[in-house]
């Protein structure tokens, strides 16, 4: 550990001192770097980062540590544990989608990326198209292609680093309905089976390299339960959960890391191999705000992609800031009602991308940031009794988070024996008939009882609520809470 932190030391003075200055063999990736005379003892270096979420604001600094990094460590390899795209509508909104992130990624020089399951927010096809733009492999292993979807997706990769033979073995999150967190409807043409049940099969990579990495998008929990069941693993490189893990240890002898998200911090792992065997691995969180100096190639590539007049006109005026997720989901949901006619509008919770935004202006940019999904909105007709059944299983669905509302306030909650809802509302009867009005996430993934199949809006939510802030104008939300 001593020899670890004498080593980053080292790195971050270098860092400070330049911003003073300007599935098997027929699936498997493979990548090379020369060994040097004596192989029987080396040192594998990773940086990794997950859940950038499209961050392309910090890629100049981002840019400058990993330059720093690899003066040190010039076989560093550059590892995405998934999630690279959806949070910045200049990147979400560009044509071709994703090609800023796919992009800057080639620039900085990644060698591999995790599949997120928000790689999957665009179609099958857009996700070929960043698999061909990227100058680095995508591995997911628990993803099932038919034969005639053209989707390059590896299981594993392997790669010989300084004579240390090393396999990477990739996997995404499966929960509801045996899909990731993603639109049904961009998984259609595909199947996913659990991690856990898939990670196994891949064993037999033990025996046949010095290092064996899962490179994983299933989240902290889920990695700490592979962890103990898989200790042939010697690491594991984590996203999906958010989790910033500032100390690094060890879990039934297996080592787990994850960097938060955004791109504010990234990890840089150490494996040290002798006679072909791990002998020691530890890693160290490095902060990329930390980094005051910017790439300069990279910053005019950012100015470039940020330069979109649409996405920056203002259309509508905030009289005061937004400060919690609940305030914006209101203002959407307020825009759904409004726009499609329903009597009620509900939005998930996951499907507010932002928690706060600041007085004044709110651009196009501004909407695609606060629900960047591309969602359809769809309509249904519910008897009262079916309203609250359908708030019941959002809230199910969303983890025990009540879905934000417009034309009602609710109250709901688990007792420990039962689910219930109690609705807060002038003249709410269970008899009467409601148009009911949701994102067709919501449609595709709640259980739904309804009067009727639902009527699609041919209209998405981003798309109402530009309309909805045209016609206002000024919006007011501070304060608003509808659900408990």
């Amino acid at each position: 550990m001593l020899l670890m932190l004498a080593l980053v030391a080292v790195v971050l003075f270098l860092v400070l001192r330049n911003q003073n200055s300007e599935s098997n063999e027929a699936t498997e990736a493979s990548v090379t770097k020369e060994a040097p005379v004596d192989a029987m003892e080396a040192e594998i270096i990773i940086l990794s980062v997950n859940d950038m979420h499209s961050s392309i604001d910090q890629f100049p600094r981002f840019a400058a540590m990993v330059d720093s990094l690899k003066a040190v460590y010039p076989d560093m390899l550059l590892f995405s544990a998934g999630d690279n795209r959806t949070g910045n509508p200049v990147n979400d909104q560009y044509n071709p989608v994703n090609y800023p992130m796919i992009t800057l990624m080639n620039n900085v020089g990644f060698n591999l990326s995790a599949v997120g399951n928000h790689e999957w927010d665009g179609d099958v096809v857009n996700l070929q198209n960043d698999i061909e733009r990227a100058d680095f492999p995508f591995v997911c292993a628990n993803v099932f292609i038919p034969d005639d979807v053209n989707l390059d997706i590896k299981p594993f990769v392997t790669m010989q680093i300084q004579g240390v033979k090393m396999a990477i073995v990739g996997l995404i999150e499966v929960r509801h309905g045996d899909i990731p967190g993603a639109h049904p409807d961009k998984l259609k043409l595909v199947s996913f089976k659990r991690p856990e049940v898939v990670l196994p099969d891949y064993k037999y990579l033990r025996n046949q390299n010095d290092v064996v990495l899962l490179l994983s998008h299933c989240g902290f929990e889920d990695d700490m339960e592979l962890a103990q069941a898989n200790p042939w693993l010697d690491a594991i490189i984590g996203g999906h959960s958010h989790t910033l893990i500032e100390h690094p240890s060890l879990t039934n002898g297996v080592l787990i890391t994850q960097s938060g998200s955004h791109l504010k911090y990234a990890t840089l792992l150490k494996i040290k191999v002798k006679n072909h065997k791990v002998v020691d691995k530890e890693a160290v969180v490095l902060n990329v705000n930390a980094v005051r100096r910017e790439k300069p190639e990279v910053k005019a590539m950012l100015d470039e992609f940020n330069d979109a007049p649409a996405l920056n006109q203002p259309i509508a005026t905030a009289a005061t800031k937004f400060e919690t997720p609940e305030e914006l989901g209101s203002m959407l949901c307020d825009a759904i009602c409004e726009i499609s006619g329903a009597d009620f509008a509900f939005q998930n919770t996951g499907g507010i991308r932002v928690t706060h935004l600041k007085k004044g202006p709110i651009t196009v940019k501004d909407v695609y940031s606060i629900d960047p999904f591309n969602n359809e909105v769809v309509v249904y007709q519910m008897t009262g009794e079916q309203v609250k059944k359908f708030i019941l299983n959002n809230y199910r669905k969303n983890g025990g988070y009540p879905s934000y509302v417009s034309g009602m306030t609710y109250k709901v909650g688990d007792d420990g024996r039962s689910v219930w809802v109690d609705m807060i509302g002038e003249n709410f009867s269970t008899k009467k008939t409601y148009k009911v009005a949701c994102n067709s996430y919501i449609a595709s993934t709640v259980t739904i009882e309804s009067v009727d199949d639902g009527e699609s809006m041919f209209m998405t939510s981003e798309e109402m609520l530009i309309e909805f802030l045209k016609r206002h104008k000024t919006v007011d939300y501070q304060g608003v809470v509808r659900t408990k």
